[in-house]
């Protein structure tokens, strides 16, 4: 029946200041996610990803047909079709 305090330990791990960048494979496309949550595809198009990762790095590989990967760091978001994009 101890108080947490008092058992408490200081980690003995170093904490980053800054998180390093992440580097995505060279096979992926990197893209900025912009102030409204989304990212510009081939300078005209936008896709909606999320506003959580507002300024953060996406990278998206291609699945052929017009499919793509979308992951933040190494985390799978979901996918788009760029033909669908094309459409709207």
């Amino acid at each position: 029946m101890e108080t947490p305090a008092s058992v408490h330990e200081q980690s003995k791990r170093p904490f980053p200041d800054k998180i390093r960048e992440w580097e995505y494979p060279v096979d992926m496309k990197v893209m900025q996610v912009t102030q409204n949550g989304s990212i510009r595809w081939k300078s005209y198009w936008k896709v909606f990803m999320t506003q959580g990762l507002i300024g953060k790095s996406v990278g998206a590989e291609e699945q052929g047909n017009g499919m793509w990967k979308v992951y933040y760091r190494d985390v799978f978001i979901g996918y788009f079709n760029e033909k669908d994009i094309r459409d709207k």
